[in-house]
């Protein structure tokens, strides 16, 4: 297999590039050169499920995702979460939904998202250097608006991997970080393809893999279901460094499974799916990975308790950051669903929680 090298520089303030792999039918790719003898700590930010844009039947809801950025510019959505996403070496999203601007068809199913290519710009702005397209919702207008999307963000210089498709990001120094996207389960040929994606970033001489996860029941606190169950146990044993989840739309909480950290679900961020959100309360995760030689030797992990919206009445798709009881109610929600205390709130730490596997 033939894997084919976008290279796209990291959007925004991110330092770095990132690459996406694909594969074509042909010869045998090259192996990169082993990774560098990085000392030191990369961070990165982790953000929910995204959905720029909405059903297209509400386009012309006045209090609708597409009349919100038409009123206050596309820098509106993440305008809180900025300082984080300013302050990291990279910012990674899910973005569910279709961005394009043809009039596509849509495949049978009860929600169908999608925004125009313009949207982009929200997450240049936010420098939101890269999403994953592994989720429900990526094709919710077939092949041409999954290919839509793809070209819209390449454009863009925001790089992407998904499920077909994994990534590595290189800082400067030449240190690689993989990101591999799986989409509700690990089961059959699923999981071939997954070990597979695994051995072509090892090849690319990455010194940590990310699995984000896709998978969950939705609304449901309590983790894990057999499908996240299995995507962690293999992930894990496949040499996954952390598994990072979203779908349920709600807060789950944090594990150690065989000494690799998992955060189930950070539930929803700039969602413009719903204008009424059942659960309002989200997460926003900070992993500072610290390296010796090219060898990570351990991972922290910053919880950021977060409301979905800046509105109390109503989702108006601009997150903010929790603080004091409100945020506690997060960090409640998630020892409630694992077990696993996710730390103490420390109000001097800029309203950080901090774990250290």
């Amino acid at each position: 297999m033939l894997l084919v090298l976008l290279l796209i520089p990291a959007a925004g303030l991110g330092e770095g590039t990132w690459t996406t792999l694909t594969e074509t039918t042909d010869t045998a790719a090259e192996k990169a050169p082993a990774a560098s003898h990085y000392t030191g700590e990369i961070r990165m930010t982790f953000l929910g499920d995204c959905t720029l844009g909405g059903v297209e039947k509400r386009k012309n809801n006045r209090i609708g995702f597409f009349k919100r950025i038409e009123e206050n510019g596309y820098a509106f959505p993440f305008r809180d979460l900025s300082r984080l996403t300013q302050h990291d070496d990279l910012t990674l999203a899910n973005l569910e939904g279709v961005l394009s601007d043809r009039k596509l068809s849509k495949v049978k199913k009860e929600y169908n998202f999608i925004g125009p290519t313009a949207y982009t710009e929200i997450l240049t702005l936010a420098e939101i250097e890269c999403v994953t397209l592994a989720n429900n919702h990526s094709h919710d207008y077939g092949d041409a608006g999954y290919a839509d999307t793809r070209e819209a963000l390449e454009k863009a210089g925001v790089a992407w991997f998904s499920t077909d498709a994994p990534a590595v990001w290189e800082n400067e120094d030449g240190l690689r970080i993989g990101f591999i996207g799986v989409h509700f389960s690990l089961t059959g040929n699923r999981f071939k393809v997954y070990e597979a994606q695994v051995q072509q970033l090892r090849d690319q001489g990455c010194a940590a893999i990310i699995t984000v996860m896709h998978a969950g029941t939705e609304y449901s606190y309590t983790p894990p279901d057999r499908y996240q169950k299995q995507i962690v146990q293999r992930a894990a044993r496949c040499g996954s460094s952390l598994i990072i989840g979203h779908h349920p739309h709600v807060v789950q909480g944090y594990t150690l499974y065989e000494g690799v950290p998992v955060v189930y679900s950070l539930g929803n961020c700039s969602f413009g799916g719903t204008t009424y959100a059942k659960d309002s309360d989200a997460l926003a995760v900070q992993a500072v990975m610290s390296f010796r030689d090219g060898t990570l030797e351990r991972t922290d992990l910053h919880f950021y308790p977060i409301s979905i919206t800046s509105d109390d009445h109503y989702n108006n798709y601009s997150p903010r950051l929790l603080t004091g009881k409100d945020a506690k109610r997060v960090l409640e929600k998630m020892r409630k669903s694992t077990g696993t205390d996710p730390g103490e709130w420390n109000e001097e730490t800029g309203a950080v929680v901090s774990v250290t596997p």
